[in-house]
């Protein structure tokens, strides 16, 4: 074997490797987002979430892929944008925001206590948060991205993207078996 063939197959083997890692934090990533969402964000740090309100226009527009970070509450200073779960019409059902955090106060029992605004806003929320309240601080969006998420998410897209991976694995198989004939008749 010459030492541009042994290169190659050791950069095969790596990218082989690499797929692996990738694919089985991609499907843990998954897993984790349908059974347990809440850990996600410690895990893997991160979360994305989709603007669904324009609360935030122009900052954030709806529609917008935004990622957030696991926070560090003790760095949170007003003015940050940060995402959180509250109970905006007061039915029981937390759903998940992302505002400016307008104060940073401490009560009673010496907790943080957080009012947030909207970006256009100039009163503050009427609901009061607690540190186990926020999910994550704003780091980055993605403008529009949240489209195609919302495609993915639907029935069609669903179907969609599972027939392409089904036509994907039946040209591989079928492009890997004529390199096996071909091999074949040549030896």
């Amino acid at each position: 074997m010459t030492e541009s063939n042994k290169i190659k197959q050791i950069m095969k083997q790596i990218g082989s490797i690499l797929f692996f890692v990738l694919s089985g934090l991609l499907i843990l990533y998954i897993l984790m987002e349908i059974f347990i969402p809440n850990t996600t964000i410690k895990v893997f740090q991160f979360k994305p979430y989709v603007v669904i309100t324009e609360s935030m226009e122009p900052v954030l527009n709806v529609d917008d892929m935004i990622i957030v970070y696991n926070p560090n509450l003790d760095n949170l200073e007003e003015g940050d944008i940060i995402t959180f779960m509250a109970d905006i019409d007061y039915d029981g059902t937390k759903e998940v925001i992302t505002h400016y955090i307008h104060s940073i106060t401490l009560n009673t029992e010496n907790e943080r206590v957080y009012r947030t605004i909207r970006h256009d806003g100039t009163v503050p929320d009427t609901w009061i948060l607690g540190d186990s309240d926020i999910i994550g601080v704003y780091g980055f969006r993605i403008p529009q991205l949240g489209v195609f998420v919302a495609f993915l998410r639907s029935p069609f897209g669903i179907a969609a993207v599972s027939v392409n991976i089904l036509v994907i694995a039946a040209i591989i198989v079928i492009v890997k078996s004529g390199k096996k004939e071909i091999k074949n008749t040549e030896q």
